[in-house]
């Protein structure tokens, strides 16, 4: 059992977050995104492309330094789901062999929380937490989706000249609504590759104002499956940086997050909405389409810091210090019981202490922050639920 310190008192006021109606969240997750790959991390224009839009997202709220997260695509988005080691439910590697894997459905995820608590709840992007039914995202709380069950390298799969449909099958790009069948939308071939995340900023936007003007509370979650190789930019941005593809897709990136947050802006919801922007691991080692990690050593599936600190940057007006950096250690399972509190869930009770606990590691917490170089202004309030991960 270990003790899990909630995110939010890292970063607010106890009595200014709990005084709030349920914020809306908006979760954007790249994939395999290093830690230098924007520009408030050493990269951007250094990367062969500036990401203006992502630096003044960082501006306008809290930069963590030392994020950490598992280090490969299922185990993150395991541990971000249902705030527990992926160990636990078997969700503690990529799968390469074609057998069922994925969460199953005595697992409580994020989603399924803040559903219960009155919020509407999607996912547009990268699932890689089950490809069959019974454990799709509209299986496991999410009222639609739209996307990939799996990754990105798949789009490959039909162009290769010895691919054989009867050995492997084809990927695509699906949809599904909680409570029906999730169904195949089109083949998820080089051309989807390239255009998908442009589609899921839409839909994510279309998913924005269809619930800020019904007045609901939303939680949209937004796994982009950029950079993953094959790294891609959309018609529209290829060559558009003149630096290569990688740069284009730089470039893309940091545009599609901007029209989600001139959409938050447009529909004046900027003030009880948080954006994060994070990452599900360190970058990719694939040439040519190798990412970085700024100066961290390793890659993505490595157990070194280069695969498990990425970036992490959280805003919400009037609540989340706008301009600051943190070094404090945090862990991507923190941000479950971080968004449940948020929201007003209860963490499970079948697999957890709720014990809270009052901060007598002040004092620890205090040197930690010495010895690491943290700028942090105070020491946590609380700490959080004491949840067995």
């Amino acid at each position: 059992m270990k003790h899990s310190l909630m995110i939010l008192l890292l970063l607010v006021g106890a009595s200014a977050a709990y005084a709030q109606d349920k914020p809306n969240i908006v979760l954007l997750f790249a994939d395999n995104f290093g830690y230098g790959e924007l520009g408030s991390y050493g990269g951007g224009i250094t990367r062969g492309a500036p990401t203006p839009r992502l630096d003044a997202l960082a501006r306008e709220g809290t930069r963590l330094t030392n994020f950490n997260v598992e280090p490969s695509c299922t185990p993150s988005r395991s541990a971000l789901m249902v705030g527990r080691h992926p160990i636990r439910d078997g969700t503690y590697s990529v799968p390469v062999d074609g057998k069922p894997y994925g969460l199953v459905q005595w697992e409580i995820t994020i989603a399924k929380l803040l559903l219960q608590r009155g919020y509407t709840t999607a996912l547009y992007g990268k699932w890689h937490l089950g490809d069959s039914e019974g454990r799709y995202p509209n299986d496991q709380g999410f009222d639609e989706w739209y996307g990939i069950p799996n990754s990105s390298d798949e789009s490959l799969w039909s162009h290769q000249p010895d691919f054989d449909a009867a050995v492997a099958h084809f990927e695509y790009v699906m949809e599904g609504r909680r409570g029906e069948q999730t169904r195949k939308v089109k083949l998820y071939d080089n051309e989807a590759r390239r255009e998908i995340d442009g589609e899921v900023t839409d839909r994510t936007i279309d998913f924005m104002q269809r619930n800020a003007q019904a007045g609901k509370p939303f939680f949209v979650y937004v796994p982009l499956t950029q950079p993953h190789m094959p790294t891609e930019a959309s018609k529209a941005f290829t060559g558009k940086t003149g630096n290569g593809a990688w740069a284009d897709m730089l470039a893309e990136m940091d545009y599609n997050a901007g029209r989600i947050l001139d959409a938050v802006s447009a529909l004046r919801i900027q003030d009880n909405t948080i954006v994060i922007f994070s990452s599900d691991n360190g970058p990719e080692d694939t040439i040519p389409w190798r990412g970085w990690a700024g100066p961290w050593s390793g890659t993505y599936v490595t157990a070194m810091e280069g695969s498990l600190r990425v970036p992490f940057i959280i805003r919400w007006p009037g609540k989340v210090p706008a301009e600051r950096v943190s070094n404090e250690i945090v862990h991507l399972t923190d941000l479950y019981a971080t968004l449940a509190k948020l929201g007003g869930a209860d963490i499970p009770t079948d697999r957890a202490s709720m014990v809270w606990i009052r901060v007598r590691f002040c004092s620890a917490s205090r040197r930690s922050r010495r010895a690491n170089g943290s700028r942090s202004s105070r020491p946590w309030a609380l700490a959080g639920p004491s949840y067995m991960r």
